[in-house]
């Protein structure tokens, strides 16, 4: 959303609408992933690093041009699904300074263009861990990062002026969901199907989004 939506409103207004959805689906699937005892710290240490760049990725797309960060978000995006996409075969290991760095990487790209997700979720996928700890971890980190973008969006930004927008957003979710559970039905469709779909749906946003802006 967070490409598109960078048309119609200003940076801090923008972002809870889009985290509330995001958190909205966060919370239902937490309910099926538990993050492992063991992954417990990594998720604080990156929560801490994120709430301590989320305000000041906020100042900074308030000063860049928003041109630039229309740009640098829709390269972001393809980058993060092309990667995924390809699947290359690097292994990462965790430890607590890339925790570190991966946390204060998404939130400073979460304040500044709304989009929090990539820098953990490529750090996950490059490393060892499995991918149901390394799905559940980073679903509750975005939960996280996503209500404290909420509150420092909503202090930093235009106060609670967006909530009305939010009910157009919420509705929007839920279509998404039922469509995605009436293609389940419709194809007996895998994990990695789904994935793929999601990834070039992502691509073509980005890509649209670019296009506009060498027509404008």
């Amino acid at each position: 959303m967070s490409p598109l939506l960078m048309w119609v409103f200003p940076i801090p207004f923008f972002i809870p609408i889009v985290v509330s959805a995001e958190l909205l689906g966060g919370v239902w699937l937490s309910k099926q992933w538990k993050v492992h005892r063991e992954d417990r710290p990594r998720r604080y240490r990156m929560w801490v690093l994120a709430a301590l760049l989320l305000p000041i990725g906020i100042v900074l797309g308030e000063l860049i041009s928003i041109d630039v960060l229309k740009i640098v978000t829709s390269l972001i995006v393809i980058i993060f699904s092309a990667y995924l996409l390809a699947r290359p075969h690097f292994v990462l290991s965790l430890t607590s300074t890339r925790d570190a760095l991966s946390g204060a990487l998404s939130g400073l790209l979460l304040g500044s263009c709304g989009i929090g997700g990539p820098p953990v979720a490529l750090y996950l996928n490059s490393s060892a861990l499995k991918f149901e700890r390394s799905r559940a971890l980073l679903s509750q980190f975005v939960s996280g990062v996503c209500f404290m973008a909420i509150v420092a969006a909503s202090f930093l930004g235009g106060g609670i002026a967006w909530l009305p927008w939010l009910l157009l957003a919420l509705p929007a979710y839920i279509v998404g969901m039922v469509l995605a559970w009436r293609l389940l039905q419709w194809r007996d469709l895998s994990a990695e199907v789904i994935k793929k779909l999601c990834l070039f749906l992502l691509i073509g946003n980005a890509i649209f989004n670019l296009a506009i802006m060498m027509f404008i």
